[in-house]
């Protein structure tokens, strides 16, 4: 698939009640890939990078930065309230713990189909700051797949999915990751939502924020899609959870809850299972759906726990051409300011049966 730099205009819907439910989810497909992240071991599939590791594993030795690996147990000297090691089945995918300047990723690095659709769902928590400010963030990403998926894009504001100029703004620019389709930043900070630091490059439609750098970070608390991009060219802004698409700041998140949990301590030798309930309140269920057909509607839902179900948070034209299947990542990372980072329940299935599957037409498509 030829990358498109020109970012397609996307719209921000309005906040749905949690009864909401497209034909989607009334009549779901094949699921594709299911790995709950809780066990000792996880799909072979999945090749870890940087930070990356499985709480339910026993301790290993020290993760070497910028580099692949099986996914295994965390290092042995965690920053931040991480949840307790050996702890399977209650264990986590951990992206990184709480270490300043911390890299992790998570990357398949197999084809999945995308003629169905596709329909994405898992929990994400970012928590456990030991500094004033959390960052960075958590980026879920498509890619084409078939391209190799070995490693991920750009760190820092760019989430492991875009490219990026180095901090100081010398040397070369970072590329982002190999053949991206989508990426969607769960932004806890907010520099993903902006185009300093040159994130997308190429690009003739750009973030609102505009390509100057920012301090503060001009977009916290923000879900935003980029689109494709390959090396340091495109990842253009697509779309973000704020009503104000103005080139004039504030932008103020429209998310109905944050993306960051609010705990900060974990007991000593707490026990999985009180580590786990501990957790829960900070938990967000993320679902992203791209359905079939021509003109795709792309939606992102997040359920915030707070009664509500899930709410969605994001609505926008998905980049064309869709590639024939698609490989999927998850990056974080920790710069002057932390997070602890953790994925779980990671589902992805198509949205359409095939006309076979239950007597069931085949086809439709999101709204």
């Amino acid at each position: 698939m030829a990358p498109c730099f020109i970012a397609l205009v996307g719209v921000v819907a309005a906040v749905v009640p949690a009864g909401y439910a497209s034909a989607a989810h009334r009549r779901p497909g094949s699921v594709l890939v299911n790995e709950s992240f809780t066990g000792a071991t996880a799909d072979s599939r999945l090749i870890g990078y940087g930070a990356a590791c499985l709480t339910g594993a026993r301790r290993g030795g020290r993760l070497v930065e910028g580099a692949n690996h099986p996914l295994g147990g965390c290092h042995p000297n965690p920053a931040g309230p991480v949840p307790p090691a050996g702890a399977a089945p209650h264990g986590y995918l951990q992206l990184t713990d709480a270490h300043f300047e911390e890299t992790g990723a998570v990357l398949f690095d197999s084809p999945v189909p995308a003629k169905g659709g596709l329909e994405v769902t898992f929990e994400q928590w970012q928590y456990g700051n030991t500094t004033r400010t959390p960052a960075d963030g958590i980026s879920f990403f498509l890619t084409d797949g078939a391209r190799r998926l070995t490693t991920p894009g750009a760190f820092g504001g760019s989430l492991g999915y875009a490219q990026k100029l180095p901090d100081g703004g010398s040397g070369q620019l970072i590329p982002g990751v190999d053949g991206g389709y989508l990426g969607i930043g769960l932004d806890v900070l907010g520099d993903y939502f902006g185009d300093g630091e040159k994130r997308g490059n190429g690009c003739q439609r750009r973030s609102p924020a505009g390509t100057r750098f920012q301090a503060p970070s001009p977009g916290p608390n923000i879900v935003t899609a980029r689109g494709p991009g390959n090396g340091v060219e495109g990842y253009c802004y697509l779309d973000a959870s704020t009503s104000n698409k103005a080139t004039v700041g504030p932008w103020a998140s429209a998310l109905p809850g944050r993306l960051h949990g609010n705990l900060r301590k974990m007991p000593a030798r707490v026990t999985p299972p009180r580590s786990e309930a501990l957790l829960e309140p900070a938990k967000r269920a993320v679902r992203i759906v791209i359905p079939p057909g021509p003109r795709p509607v792309a939606t992102v839902d997040i359920d915030f726990q707070d009664g509500d179900g899930f709410q969605r948070v994001l609505r926008f034209r998905a980049p064309e051409p869709v590639p024939n299947t698609f490989k999927f990542g998850f990056a974080a990372s920790t710069g002057p300011h932390t997070d602890v980072h953790l994925i779980r329940k990671v589902t992805l299935r198509s949205v359409t049966r095939p006309a076979w599957a239950n007597g069931h037409r085949a086809g439709g498509s999101e709204d």
